[in-house]
């Protein structure tokens, strides 16, 4: 038998055991130098033990004398990325580079650095991650969330989530889309800075969306209502004045968002403060029931730790099919039917034609 032949059967012999005996294979790795924790470590992973382990001087791997770690490398690379990243391990926060923090308005990473990771998520959507992370994780599911930013604000990120294997804590990063430090994420473009909320343009294109739905409908079915509402508070300017704008638009956002139907849009205006659309209305009577819950939710006014400050709202209603049968017409309708209301006295809600 040759050597080579020889030492084929010693490895040959070597790895059955191996394979074999798991406490063979423990020792065969400690004997070895391979350090079998450290396979799991996503602090640094080192797959041998260098001080176990002579190498001759031409057989040293490139990185053996390189005096630098993966993670020193890679840390800038993070920091300076254009995308939101926070590192979240049980729950708390253990890294968030330059990009998350600019769209949380933040200045120092200390003061996010080891808080729970829910504290800046708006609480409307801490559901909506908690039942969302296992798909995120193994799915490479993409999930919208709002995060709420120092000064009060909220700003939805498109998250994906990738595992990192850590046996001693449940940790993963979030990843979020594009953010340019030198102009407005696209998110901003649809959707309003305070309160979350969709924009006008993002508004009227779900409008057309409605419309296009009922027109395109099977014609032996009838065509389902749809209601488009405006909105204005006419003593917005005092709240201006007692610096309580903003707090009242985001507790009058919360409080629609939370009391009306999940298919209908409640959006940010430009000239008004709020729109709403309430497609797939069966009939009219219909309509009517939500014109009354939404009376009385402006009725209850918004409340603070102090006092409730009443609000004086005048609402213009337009309605698909009949008279608007267009997108366009029924938005014109609904400013129509809202400055028919602003002339009466007090506060009132207005059905454009009536």
């Amino acid at each position: 038998m040759t050597d080579i032949e020889t030492d084929l059967e010693k490895i040959s012999e070597k790895a059955a055991v191996i394979v074999d005996d798991a406490d063979a294979m423990l020792a065969y790795a400690a004997k070895s130098g391979i350090d079998l924790d450290a396979l799991e470590n996503p602090n640094g992973v080192r797959f041998v033990q260098e001080e176990n382990i002579s190498y001759n001087e031409n057989e040293k791997p490139f990185w053996y004398s390189l005096d630098v770690k993966f993670g020193d490398l890679l840390n800038p690379i993070l920091n300076d990325s254009e995308r939101p990243m926070v590192l979240i391990s049980d729950d708390k926060i253990s890294y968030c580079n330059q990009a998350l923090m600019q769209a949380l308005d933040i200045n120092n990473s200390k003061f996010i650095i080891g808080e729970p990771f829910l504290s800046f998520v708006d609480k409307e959507d801490w559901s909506v991650l908690t039942s969302n992370i296992g798909e995120m994780l193994t799915d490479s599911k993409k999930q919208r969330i709002r995060m709420k930013t120092v000064n009060g604000k909220v700003v939805p990120i498109e998250f994906q989530a990738i595992y990192l294997p850590d046996s001693t804590h449940f940790s993963f990063i979030l990843i979020g889309g594009h953010f340019s430090k030198a102009s407005k994420p696209f998110f901003n473009n649809l959707y309003d800075e305070l309160t979350g909320l969709p924009n006008f343009f993002l508004f009227e294109d779900r409008v057309q969306m409605a419309v296009n739905n009922e027109n395109y409908k099977d014609s032996r079915l009838p065509k389902d209502l749809i209601a488009v509402m405006v909105v204005s508070i006419e003593n917005m300017s005092s709240f201006h004045k007692m610096h309580l704008e903003d707090f009242i638009l985001k507790k009058l956002a919360n409080t629609l968002v939370l009391s009306l139907k999940k298919n209908y849009t409640i959006a940010r205006g430009l000239k008004y403060p709020l729109w709403i659309l309430m497609p797939d209305l069966s009939n009219g009577y219909e309509l009517d029931l939500e014109l009354k819950k939404l009376r009385s939710l402006f009725k209850e006014g918004v409340s603070d730790n102090f006092t409730t400050h009443e609000l004086h709202v005048n609402i213009g209603v337009s309605v698909f099919p009949n008279p608007a049968r267009s997108a366009k017409k029924l938005v014109e309708q609904a400013i129509s039917a809202l400055k028919a209301a602003q002339e009466r006295e007090g506060c009132s809600i207005e059905l454009f034609g009536k």
